[in-house]
């Protein structure tokens, strides 16, 4: 078990209405971190990336900051600009 799941395990034991915002922040925070890295990859700005995308530079950072929920659609758009292919699975 990692450390943040063994926070998430104690939060949510104290007050179980929290697993549902844990697990909202996490998918964000994994989406964020998910965007980041392919755009490091690709060595974009967060401007070139927008560019690419069709969107405003303030909308890739809210993604980067984990301030919305990234549609699946958007997550595609990124992933084409990139020349990537979006791929889900269900666990």
């Amino acid at each position: 078990m990692s450390r943040m799941d063994e926070i998430k395990a104690r939060a949510i034991a104290k007050n179980p209405e929290r697993r549902k915002t844990f697990d909202q922040e996490s998918k964000r925070l994994k989406t964020a971190v998910m965007v980041v890295n392919l755009r490091d990859e690709h060595d974009l700005s967060q401007q070139a990336l927008a560019d690419k995308v069709g969107v405003s530079k303030s909308t890739i950072a809210r993604i980067e900051n984990a301030q919305v929920d990234t549609s699946v659609e958007m997550l595609n758009r990124i992933a084409r600009a990139v020349d990537k292919e979006l791929k889900m699975s269900i666990v």
